[in-house]
């Protein structure tokens, strides 16, 4: 529920009070500051000029004002404004609100706010320049005065940069939230669908199989029509593959915990890839003596997801491409990688290579790296992607260290 506009501005008026009080600053102060107006404004104009000669000699500064001449006489005019009611006399709470706008500017226009400091003790340096240079008896207890109400208002403007980052960062987090929530229905919608299609094929699927497998047998070793029906049940395990894809994507089996070794896992899956055509092509490279590192993680899952990423990777190999496999033990993470020497990806396909049903091959289901992000963060990890057209892809796995999710033991 949001709060009525008389309560913020007494909060307003508060805190101000509050930073008076916080840097001892007084009537005595306000009229120490008001007392230098006769000789801080007649020079008001060269100090505008010197603070922009000064500002503009920054490059990440002057980026800022892009609308040229016409936008920095706005800033000077600000300035002058600022400099001038600076020494009014009154500082109360529409003095704090000006100090509001000139911060709230100056965040709009998208000026770091270490400039705001820099910006701050260039007119502190002019300002006591110009007062030792009047040589005032007082001169030192008027520009503590003064120095006192320069930090008001840098604490003042400084604030409205705290504001923007907060909702900057509410932002972002709504629209995270937003796109999980999103993400999380789109999938349980393709999950939902997947499922109903996968059990609707899958039995009529394994009666084709079945009645195929039966003519064959009635033909002789030599007959012809043996071609094509090994053709027809070659194209029926295709079909097949996909509807377990689909039933892997739509119902995953919850993990069972044991402790995995990878370097294990991963010689194991490479003999089981062995004949697997489109790892033929291709060098596999695995430091098969290096530090074995263990996991805590349900083997099986392991293995599938090593399995998909590997094809994945020898698809996208050219012949005599290389595949590279390595696991490394970092500080609060167990790191992952399978890195092929393949044509890589664009930025719009890296964007969507972990949509369900989603490819660039010509083949394939498009859910095998789905599956893959499924089964890691399932495991409390995640999965990313580096690649660049014609350098190759990288996957890399972060399992964490400890498990960030409790897993159930893994039967004996």
């Amino acid at each position: 529920m949001a709060l009525p506009s008389f309560y913020n501005q007494r909060v307003e008026i508060a805190n101000f009070e509050e930073m008076k009080c916080y840097v001892g600053f007084n009537d005595a102060d306000a009229a120490n500051v008001a007392s230098l107006a006769r000789y801080i404004r007649p020079s008001i104009p060269q100090i505008v000029e010197h603070f922009y000669e000064v500002l503009l000699r920054s490059p990440s500064a002057k980026v800022v004002f892009t609308g040229g001449e016409v936008q920095l006489t706005r800033q000077r005019q600000m300035l002058t404004m600022w400099l001038t009611e600076l020494f009014d006399g009154k500082y109360d709470n529409d003095y704090y609100d000006r100090r509001l706008r000139i911060g709230t500017a100056h965040v709009r226009v998208g000026l770091p706010q270490q400039f705001m400091c820099l910006g701050m003790e260039i007119t502190w340096q002019e300002v006591r320049r110009i007062i030792k240079d009047a040589k005032l008896r007082d001169a030192d207890d008027k520009l503590d005065s003064l120095h006192k109400l320069l930090t008001l208002d840098l604490a003042t403007m400084l604030e409205t940069y705290k504001e923007a980052y907060s909702e900057k960062i509410r932002a972002d987090e709504r629209t995270a939230v937003e796109e999980r929530l999103t993400r999380a229905e789109h999938l349980a919608e393709i999950g939902q669908l997947a499922a109903s299609l996968a059990h609707e094929i899958k039995n009529p699927l394994a009666g084709i199989s079945g009645a195929i497998q039966v003519f064959r047998d009635d033909l002789a070793p030599d007959d012809p029509r043996q071609s094509t029906i090994t053709e027809i049940l070659g194209q029926i395990h295709r079909l097949d593959a996909a509807v377990i894809d689909l039933l892997l994507y739509a119902r995953p089996t919850p993990p069972r915990a044991a402790d995995v070794s990878l370097a294990d896992t991963i010689r194991r899956v490479l003999n089981v890839l062995a004949e697997e055509p489109a790892l033929q092509h291709v060098e596999v490279e695995f430091d098969h003596h290096a530090k074995d590192i263990h996991i805590h993680a349900d083997r099986g899952q392991i293995e599938q997801l090593l399995i998909n990423l590997l094809i994945n990777a020898a698809h996208a190999s050219h012949d005599g491409g290389a595949i590279r496999v390595n696991v490394t033990h970092l500080p609060d993470r167990i790191r992952l990688v399978v890195a092929d020497s393949g044509k890589g990806m664009s930025p719009e396909v890296q964007s969507r290579a972990f949509e369900p049903f989603f490819t660039t091959k010509a083949k394939g289901t498009g859910l095998g790296l789905s599956i893959c992000r499924r089964i890691v963060e399932t495991h409390g990890g995640r999965v990313f992607l580096e690649s660049a057209i014609g350098r190759g892809t990288t996957v890399v796995v972060d399992f964490p260290q400890p498990p960030a999710i409790p897993l159930a033991k893994a039967s004996p």
